[in-house]
C-alpha cells in the first residue's frame, strides 16, 4: 500500500474520520426535458445518405454513446454499435474508433475485448487519458486491483486530479475505505467547479466508498443532487440506497417521471417495480417486469444476469435460479455490489434449505 500513502503525503491530506463531511442533498430532483435526437445527430445522419465514411458516422456514434447512457435511451448503444459495424477500413485504423468500440464492449460486460480494444488505443497514444480511465473501470469491474492501479499510473504525469481519484477508487477497493474516502471528500472540496461529467463520476465512487462504510443516507445525498443528469448505473446506485432507507416512494416518483421510462433498461424497472412492492400499489410494473424476464428466460440470455437474480430473490422466489444467475454474472463482473448479490442469494439458498430440514 506504499504508493498509496505517498499519494496521500504529496496531496497533503488528513486522515479524519470518515463521518466528518455530508455533502449538500438536493431537497427536490428536477428531470431533464427529453432527449430527443440533437441537430447534430440529425445533420450528421443526413450526411451519411451521402457519404458513409467515418467522418460522420464516427462522431455521430460518439454521440449516441453519450446520449445511451441517460435512462431510457439504451437502445442507442446498439445504435453506436451498428454505426461502428460499418464504418471503412481507414476507420478501423484510427484511435477515435477503437476507443469508441471498447466503450460500447465494456458496456456489454464484454470485458476482455473492451481491454484488447483498448490496447489498440494504447498502441497509437500510450497514455491516452480517457482510454486510461476506462481500463482502470474495467479492471476494477474484474477485481484485477494491479492492473487497475497500472491504468491509473498511466496518467500521472499529465493530470494529478484524475489519476489521484483513478487510484483512490482502486485503493477503496483494496480495502481502505475510510482512507480513500476521506481523501476523495477533500479532493471533491478542494475544486471550485469540475465539469458535470467529472464531478458526477467522481460522486459516483464517493457514494461507492460511503456506503462501504456503512454510510448509507451520506451516500445517497452524493447522488441526488446529480441524479438527473446522471447516468442509468447511478440511478441504480440511488435507487438501491433509497430503498434501503426506506424510501420507496421516492423512487416510485423518480422513476415514473424519466420521460423515456417506458423504455427504460431492465435493472431500473427492476427497481421500479421494488418500489411498487414495498409501497403496496397494484403490480404494473411488476407484470411488466416479469414479462420481460420471461423474454430473457426464453431466449436463454445471460447479459447482465445481476437482473435475474434479483428478480428470483424478490419476485418469484426461487433461491436455487437467484444462485445460478448470481454466479453467472459473478463470472463476469466482480465489482461490490456482484460479490453483495451473490452473498444475498446463497444467503437465501441457505435459509431455504435450513427451513425445509
Amino acid at each position: 500500500m506504499r504508493w498509496f500513502f505517498s499519494i496521500v503525503m504529496a496531496l497533503g491530506l488528513s486522515s479524519a474520520n470518515a463521518t466528518e463531511f455530508k455533502p449538500a442533498a438536493g431537497q427536490q430532483i428536477i428531470l431533464q426535458a427529453e432527449l430527443p435526437e440533437t441537430a447534430d445527430m440529425q445533420q450528421l445522419r443526413q450526411a451519411l445518405m451521402y457519404q458513409r465514411d467515418s467522418t460522420a458516422t464516427l462522431p455521430l456514434a460518439q454521440l449516441y454513446l453519450i446520449g445511451a447512457r441517460q435512462p431510457g435511451y439504451d437502445d442507442w448503444f446498439h445504435q453506436a454499435e451498428q454505426l461502428l459495424r460499418n464504418v471503412d477500413d481507414a476507420a478501423r485504423q484510427g484511435l477515435e474508433y477503437w476507443l469508441l468500440l471498447a466503450d460500447v464492449q465494456q458496456q456489454q460486460h464484454q470485458f476482455a475485448a473492451a481491454l484488447l480494444s483498448l490496447e489498440q488505443v494504447f498502441a497509437l497514444q500510450p497514455r491516452h487519458i480517457q482510454a486510461s480511465l476506462m481500463a482502470a473501470r474495467v479492471y476494477l469491474a474484474l477485481h484485477q486491483l494491479e492492473p487497475a492501479q497500472q491504468a491509473c499510473s498511466r496518467i500521472w504525469q499529465q493530470d494529478l486530479f484524475l489519476f489521484s481519484v483513478c487510484s483512490y477508487e482502486v485503493a477503496g477497493r483494496r480495502g481502505d475505505w475510510q482512507q480513500s474516502y476521506v481523501a476523495l471528500q477533500q479532493l471533491w472540496q478542494r475544486q471550485s467547479s469540475l465539469p458535470p461529467a467529472i464531478d458526477i463520476w467522481l460522486r459516483g465512487i464517493l457514494a461507492e466508498q460511503a456506503e462501504q462504510l456503512g454510510l448509507f443516507e451520506t451516500a445517497q445525498q452524493w447522488l441526488s443532487p446529480v441524479l438527473a443528469q446522471a447516468p442509468t448505473s447511478l440511478w441504480l446506485k440511488w435507487a438501491d440506497l433509497s430503498l434501503l432507507l426506506g424510501q420507496a416512494d421516492a423512487v416510485y416518483q423518480s422513476i415514473t417521471a424519466i420521460p423515456q421510462r417506458q423504455n427504460i433498461a431492465d435493472s431500473l424497472l427492476l427497481r421500479l417495480a421494488m418500489a411498487e412492492q414495498q409501497l403496496a400499489k397494484p403490480a404494473q410494473f411488476g407484470k411488466q417486469l416479469g414479462e420481460r424476464m420471461q423474454l430473457r428466460l426464453a431466449r436463454g440470455d445471460t447479459d447482465h444476469a445481476a437482473d435475474l437474480a434479483l428478480y428470483f430473490l424478490h419476485f418469484v422466489p426461487d433461491p436455487a435460479a437467484a444462485v445460478h444467475w448470481a454466479e453467472l454474472n459473478y463470472q463476469r463482473a466482480k465489482e461490490p455490489d456482484d460479490v453483495r448479490l451473490l452473498t444475498l442469494s446463497q444467503q437465501a439458498q441457505q435459509q431455504s434449505l435450513g427451513s425445509s430440514e
